[in-house]
């Protein structure tokens, strides 16, 4: 039975040659992350003319996704004691957290900052095929420079990837007055997507889409609105490297401010399926902020992972109610 032998060890050859050729295969370079915020003007009006200079330039940018100041008041154009950032989550807008985002600036008098991060908001078929992680954190931290000079204390919202982002940058910036996050993207829910940042990631992707596209069919007008319908397989890739990179219990560990976790589950079969719930209670978990200033809350009746806006959630009001809670008992701003 020598032919047994050879065809055993050819066997194990090849298994091995496979191996080392998946292992050594191409695959996403470690992304070099910083948390330095670029300088912004002071000048408030200097500052939004060239938000609105810098929107009304973007190719492709579809309507109402464009980054915005709402001021608490748009007569007097100056700082308030606090301000507001809202930043999205991954092929969002601004909508993801709407009527939420605006409804708490003007129930707490402050300014608000509605980002639009980098390559987001756009209408063509080869969004995010320059996304990398480090200028898709880059948009993020541009917000937050903003959202400092809009407000004397900031106070981050964020939704799915946007508060993945909010997370890192809270982990190196302790100023930040408190956090609050809707549908953390601390790990997607289908643990497989490791797979898009190893080795021959993006071939994978390709081969199990048959196409470098990925599209969505989206039948609600408000969703093709202010979400994408299309983008290349280049921005999954990227979200999952930033994940992999940047959200670790070192990273948790080193926030201190108050944070506000707020998500959808009802039990095992209806929950959060775009996100890890458990990923996000880990984190939760790990976080280096006191006890008694922090919160998490499950919200059942929304039904869906984005849980904060009146076009996807069907529980949005209760989301928006435990905020102004949280907001009023834990950080202790007054309504005005």
């Amino acid at each position: 039975m020598k032919w047994l032998k050879r065809i055993a060890k050819w066997t194990a050859g090849f298994i091995f040659l496979l191996t080392i050729s998946y292992i050594v295969g191409p695959k996403p370079s470690d992304p070099i992350l910083d948390t330095q915020l670029p300088s912004v003007t002071t000048d408030l009006s200097k500052l939004e003319q060239e938000i609105n200079t810098i929107e009304k330039n973007t190719p492709y940018l579809k309507p109402d996704n464009q980054a915005r100041i709402i001021w608490a008041d748009s007569l007097h154009k100056q700082p308030t004691t606090y301000s507001f950032v809202y930043i999205h989550g991954f092929g969002a807008s601004q909508a993801e957290g709407a009527p939420v985002h605006t409804d708490l600036a003007r129930r707490y008098g402050a300014n608000l900052y509605l980002a639009r991060l980098q390559d987001h908001g756009i209408s063509n078929k080869n969004t995010f095929q320059n996304l990398t992680p480090e200028n898709y954190l880059a948009s993020a931290k541009k917000a937050l420079a903003i959202a400092k000079v809009l407000g004397h204390k900031v106070i981050i919202l964020s939704t799915s990837a946007g508060a993945g982002l909010s997370l890192y940058l809270a982990s190196e910036h302790p100023e930040i007055t408190a956090l609050i996050v809707y549908s953390p993207a601390i790990r997607l829910y289908d643990d497989k997507a490791t797979l898009m940042n190893g080795p021959w990631g993006k071939q994978i992707m390709r081969s199990l889409l048959g196409s470098d596209y990925i599209t969505y069919q989206r039948e609600n007008p408000l969703e093709k609105k202010y979400w994408s319908t299309q983008y290349t397989i280049q921005g999954p890739i990227v979200l999952q490297s930033f994940m992999e990179a940047a959200l670790n219990q070192d990273t948790f560990a080193k926030i201190k401010c108050p944070v506000y976790l707020a998500y959808y589950y009802k039990n095992e079969k209806e929950q959060d399926m775009v996100v890890s719930v458990p990923k996000m209670l880990e984190m939760f978990d790990q976080l280096g902020t006191s006890p008694s200033l922090k919160r998490k809350e499950a919200f059942p009746k929304t039904g869906h992972h984005v849980i904060a806006s009146y076009i996807r959630s069907k529980d949005w009001k209760s989301v928006e109610n435990g905020t102004t809670k949280f907001i009023e008992e834990v950080v202790h701003l007054s309504p005005k």
